[in-house]
């Protein structure tokens, strides 16, 4: 087999195992993560621009996309992925209308205001800020978008992106009656997600919060609506959580949390991480030492031993033989290993007997005995 065969068989077995990915991840999605962006081109006087090239880079990847405004001087840009834009409009005898900045989440639908070409040379172009633009106004939804810089630098214990909803308003831990929380932030695993242990506004705990992974839900709701998954705090690149107000396409809530995956940029980037906690580098306070130093305690049972490892790491950048130097297909992948060594729960319970029983007692005296449950 000649190595030009061969090539030509390795791009078809690529574009096979991605078709068969885009296939089946289709099917997971019940709610839109892209968005749109829509506008209308016009000059200083008002007076519309028809036939204005619109040119929207993303700047991460820089994939392209591009468009022409209509008789009306309209245009809409579709399927619009979550990340930073720039913008582009150029048009005969205008100069070029260009803003940066534009910062697209999931499902935002973001309408460019106050378009105006100015008259002038092609080759000349006019930069506008996207201050304007932080906050869209097509919908009336309430939510909170957290981005990937702000998750990188919030302290999670168990690397679950889930314990976000910490910061998020209205949010309140749903212990009832008893002090504390059944949730814990020291040990990952199934079912011990925060969904469940935290009430949105009042809502019930269980079953009425989406917990959802590029548009799949990793809530069981046939088991008291509890997280069947966790999402990895280093392997997304967005976070939003809908209170209300949002659109008929999310079929859960009335809370829905909604995490965006990562994905491969126009350069390959990637790390290898390790995450570390281990009892023997805390501190004992001094009361507690003072137990210890008189004999009521011991180290064992005031500090438990107990550690946790996260080892892992992600690459991502443009697919190799398939991009032919045009970068239009990306690739991302993470893994992380957990090893969890929580403290040790005993099972014994010491009770101390007042004096006198202990004499009058048949048993041997001693100071205490232990009672093992069976």
């Amino acid at each position: 087999m000649t190595s030009k065969s061969l090539s030509s068989w390795v791009k078809v077995a690529l574009l096979a195992c991605l078709a068969i990915f885009v296939t089946i991840s289709s099917l997971s999605f019940g709610q839109q993560l892209t968005g749109t962006m829509s506008g209308t081109t016009k000059d200083t006087t008002g007076a519309v621009v028809t036939n204005a090239k619109v040119t929207m880079k993303n700047e991460q990847s820089g994939d392209m996309r591009t468009t022409v405004s209509n008789e009306t001087g309209y245009f809409s840009i579709t399927a619009v992925q979550p990340g930073t834009y720039t913008v582009t409009i150029g048009a005969a005898g205008f100069k070029e209308w260009k803003q940066s900045g534009i910062v697209f989440g999931q499902g935002d639908d973001r309408t460019l205001p106050q378009i105006a070409l100015q008259v002038g040379a092609v080759t000349e172009t006019v930069e506008i800020s996207a201050g304007s633009l932080a906050v869209p106004t097509a919908n009336a939804e309430i939510s909170a978008t957290i981005p990937q810089d702000m998750i990188n630098a919030f302290p999670m214990g168990n690397r679950d992106a889930g314990e976000l909803l910490k910061i998020m308003p209205g949010m309140a831990f749903s212990n009832g009656t008893s002090q504390g929380s059944g949730f814990s932030d020291k040990v990952v695993g199934t079912n011990s997600g925060p969904i469940g242990n935290f009430s949105a506004n009042g809502t019930q705990p269980n079953g009425a919060m989406a917990f959802m992974l590029d548009g799949a839900n990793l809530v069981d709701p046939g088991n008291a609506g509890t997280q069947i998954a966790n999402i990895n705090q280093d392997m997304v690149s967005e976070v939003k959580v809908l209170m209300s107000n949002y659109d008929a396409e999310y079929a859960k809530g009335p809370v829905i949390f909604s995490a965006f995956s990562k994905s491969g940029g126009a350069k390959y980037h990637g790390e290898l991480y390790t995450y570390a906690r281990n009892s023997a580098l805390n501190a004992i306070d001094a009361y507690t030492h003072s137990q210890i130093v008189s004999g009521a305690t011991t180290a064992a049972l005031a500090a438990p031993s107990e550690s946790y490892y996260y080892m892992g790491g992600n690459v991502g950048g443009p697919i190799p033989f398939l991009t032919r130097g045009r970068q239009k297909l990306f690739f991302w992948a993470g893994y992380e290993y957990m090893r969890q060594h929580p403290q040790a729960v005993s099972s014994t319970t010491t009770y101390r007997l007042p004096s006198n029983l202990r004499e009058t007692s048949a048993t041997p005296p001693s100071t205490e005995f232990r009672a093992q449950p069976s």
